[in-house]
C-alpha cells in the first residue's frame, strides 16, 4: 500500500562515499568515465552544501530518516500542561510502558492525536489553530519537531486523521465548518494541499478515512456526516453525492469497520448509535436499517475490534459495548464494563491484539482490559489502571485524547 520513493539526491551521495566527512577514493578510479562520476558527485555536493548541518532546522529535511520502530505506541495529551506522553504497548499482555522522557512538550490547547501508520511521525491538533508535528527517535521514542511545525489550520481544530497510506493528514475544523488536507513530507514536514480547507457542515468535530478512497467528518451542529473522495495523487477532496448525510442525533465520534464497509456515528441528544453503509463506488452513505440504535447512557470515541464483531464507546465513566451483526450490520447494546478508574473520556483499541485502552482523565491514567474473541467480554489486566504524566497532580487533571498504531 504504500510507494516506494525514489533515492534521494543525499542517499545517493551517500552510497558513493560523499556525505559525513568521506571523500570519494579517487586513487581506485579504474577509467576516465568513473572519474567523471566523481567530479560531477563533488560538485553536486558543493553546490547543494555537501549535506552540512549548518543552517536551519529546515535542513533535516535532507538527511535519511531511521526506520521506524517496531513498537506498538500510545500516545496521549494532556490539554492543561501542553504536553505528551507516549508509551509502547506490549501485544502479548496488554501492559503500556511509559517511555523514559515522559511527559515530553507539545504546545497549547492540543485536541486529538494520530501517529502515521509506519509509526515514524506522530501529529497533534490543536484548537489554537495549531498542526504540530513530530519525528518518533525508534531509538529512544523521544519526540523531536519537524521542521517548520507548528503548521497553521487556521481554525479551531479538534479532530485528525492519517490516511492509510500515510500520504495525508487530515483535520476536521470545529467553528470553521472545514476540513484540511496536509501532504507528509519525507521527512514528516507538511504543506497543504491545493483546494484545503474544504467546505463541511457545521462544527464538524471528528474525521475517519475509509480504506484510501473515502473521507467522512462528523458535523456535530449540523446533524450529519460529510462524505468526500479522496484524490490519493494530489489529496483534494471532492464531495460525494448527497452529502451531507442526515443523523438523527448529534453525532461527535466516527468509525468505519475493519471491511471498509460500514460507517458508525455515536451520537447525542439523543444517546444512540447511526450506522451506515458505505457505498464501494461512490462513497455515498445508506442508512442501515434500524438505525439508530439505542445507547444507555451519553456515549464518544467508538472503537471496533479487528474482527468487525463489537463496536465499543466510553460514555463518560464506563465502556459500553454493542454486538455488529455479521449479516445485517446492525448494533445491539449489550452491555456495560466498570473500569477500575474515575472516568472514561476515550478509548483506543489494539486491534489485531485484542486490547482496549480507556483514558481516565480524572485519575491521570489508563485502564487496559483484555478482550474475550468468542464473547466479547472486557476483563481487566493485571497491573490495571496505568499511571500518566509523571507529577500529574500538578497538572491540573489534563489528559484528553488517546491514540494507538500497532
Amino acid at each position: 500500500m504504500y510507494r516506494t520513493k525514489p533515492m534521494s539526491l543525499d542517499e545517493s551521495l551517500d552510497s558513493f562515499g560523499v556525505h559525513n566527512g568521506r571523500k570519494p577514493d579517487v586513487h581506485s578510479a579504474q577509467s576516465g568515465l568513473r572519474g567523471l562520476v566523481c567530479a560531477l558527485l563533488c560538485s553536486l555536493t558543493c553546490g547543494c552544501g555537501g549535506g552540512s548541518s549548518s543552517g536551519s532546522s529546515g535542513s533535516s529535511g535532507t538527511t535519511p530518516l531511521p526506520p521506524p520502530t517496531t513498537d506498538s505506541l500510545l500516545a496521549v495529551t494532556n490539554a492543561t500542561a501542553g504536553s505528551i506522553d507516549l508509551l509502547t504497548v506490549d501485544t502479548t499482555t496488554g501492559v503500556p510502558t511509559s517511555v523514559a522522557s515522559n511527559p515530553m512538550p507539545d504546545g497549547p490547547t492540543p485536541a486529538a492525536v494520530a501517529i502515521d501508520p509506519l509509526k515514524r511521525f506522530l501529529y497533534v491538533v490543536s484548537t489554537s489553530g495549531e498542526l504540530r508535528g513530530y519525528v518518533i527517535v525508534p531509538s529512544t521514542l523521544n519526540l523531536t519537531a519537524v521542521a517548520g511545525s507548528p503548521f497553521s489550520t487556521g481554525a479551531q481544530s479538534v479532530g485528525i486523521a492519517v490516511d492509510p497510506s500515510g500520504q495525508f493528514v487530515l483535520t476536521a475544523n470545529g467553528s470553521a465548518n472545514t476540513v484540511s488536507v496536509f501532504r507528509i513530507g519525507s521527512t514528516g514536514t507538511l504543506s497543504e494541499v491545493a483546494g484545503s480547507p474544504f467546505a463541511a457542515g457545521s462544527n464538524p468535530s471528528a474525521i475517519v478515512v475509509a480504506g484510501d478512497q473515502y473521507v467522512y467528518a462528523a458535523n456535530t451542529a449540523g446533524s450529519s456526516v460529510s462524505a468526500y473522495s479522496l484524490n490519493t495523487t494530489s489529496g483534494a477532496l471532492t464531495p460525494v453525492a448527497g452529502s451531507p448525510f442526515a443523523t438523527p442525533g448529534l453525532p461527535n465520534g466516527l468509525v468505519v469497520d475493519p471491511a471498509g464497509t460500514h460507517l458508525y456515528a455515536s451520537e447525542s441528544q439523543p444517546n444512540e448509535m447511526s450506522g451506515f453503509s458505505i457505498d464501494a463506488t461512490t462513497g455515498a452513505l445508506s442508512t442501515i436499517p434500524g438505525s439508530p440504535f439505542r445507547a444507555s447512557f451519553a456515549i464518544r470515541t467508538p472503537v471496533i475490534d479487528a474482527g468487525g464483531k463489537r463496536l465499543h464507546v466510553s460514555n463518560g465513566l464506563n465502556v459500553d459495548c454493542f454486538e455488529v451483526d455479521a449479516t445485517t450490520a446492525t448494533l445491539a447494546e449489550i452491555g456495560v464494563s466498570g473500569t477500575n478508574g474515575q472516568s472514561s473520556i476515550a478509548l483506543a483499541l489494539e486491534g489485531p491484539d485484542n486490547f482496549l485502552y480507556v483514558l481516565d482523565n480524572l485519575g491521570n491514567q489508563i485502564e487496559v482490559f483484555s478482550i474475550d474473541t468468542s464473547s466479547g467480554a472486557l476483563t481487566l489486566i493485571n497491573g490495571s489502571p496505568f499511571t500518566l504524566f509523571a507529577g500529574a497532580s500538578n497538572q491540573n487533571l489534563g489528559p484528553n485524547a488517546i491514540a494507538l498504531q500497532h
